[in-house]
């Protein structure tokens, strides 16, 4: 009768806890009516988070579990693998305070026509919303750093209110159309137009999947100006070929 075994037990795989931003796939791609939601849910401080888990060997099996939670940027996002098994490399960890201190370059403002408009009329700016990938090292490791705009925040110089919104508008199909992001005037001058972008951020190293860095950073763009004049018409009859010097042959536009 045999009463034990030499044969050793097999070693379960060690289980890598990290939390990953909720509105990013597993791909890292984000997803922008999620973040629409987010700042409604969660604020500007905080942002919808999930944890994933996966065998230190095989980053393919990983999966999220439970469910999305609003978190502090203070939360911890990864379980150190040097805990479970100490001959590991620690876990280089990106804080916010590292994201925030990162030179991200600012969104570009963009307008229908260079900034010209008329009064009481949709003068319309946009910017640009290219997620930016900067590359560094931690630890001896790399470390790739995603930051990815969500929202921007609109200062049209004329005394409104500032208008936020979570996409970067875009250009105008005709004249005079209002978006999200167009702003009517309605005194005549040149103003100046500020825009600023919060960015949410994750991080991966080594090529590993992608963690959450709890909360965002904010980069103001270069300023640009809003130059607003006023329009007159009248019916005439008079023919500007024979006579380029007739009302309404020259400039219709005139700034006051």
């Amino acid at each position: 009768m045999i009463s034990g075994s030499n044969q050793e037990k097999a070693k379960p795989d060690r289980i890598i806890t990290i939390t990953q931003p909720y509105c990013f796939d597993l791909r890292g791609v984000g997803d922008m009516d999620c973040f629409e939601a987010e700042l409604a849910a969660c604020g500007d401080s905080s942002q919808w988070l999930i944890e994933a888990q996966y065998p230190a060997n095989n980053i393919d099996a990983m999966e999220r579990v439970g469910s999305p939670f609003c978190s502090e940027p203070t939360d911890p996002v990864v379980m150190d693998p040097a805990v479970d098994a100490p001959d590991a490399p620690p876990m280089p960890v990106v804080t916010l305070e590292d994201f925030r201190a990162l030179d991200i370059a600012p969104s570009s403002i963009e307008s229908d026509s260079g900034g010209f408009g008329l009064i009481r009329a949709h003068t319309n700016f946009f910017a640009t919303e290219e997620p930016q990938t900067l590359n560094t090292t931690m630890l001896g490791q790399q470390v790739a750093i995603q930051a990815v705009p969500v929202r921007w925040t609109w200062e049209y110089g004329d005394g409104s209110e500032p208008v936020s919104n979570p996409f970067p508008g875009g250009p105008q199909r005709e004249f005079n159309q209002e978006t999200t992001t167009s702003h009517v005037y309605e005194d005549t001058g040149t103003f100046p137009v500020s825009l600023s972008t919060a960015y949410r951020g994750q991080f991966s190293v080594n090529d590993g999947p992608w963690i959450a860095i709890p909360g965002m950073a904010t980069v103001a763009s270069e300023p640009a100006s809003a130059d607003i004049w006023r329009s007159k018409s009248k019916n005439v009859a008079e023919d500007c070929d024979a006579n380029p010097e007739g009302w309404a042959c020259g400039d219709p536009f005139e700034a006051n």
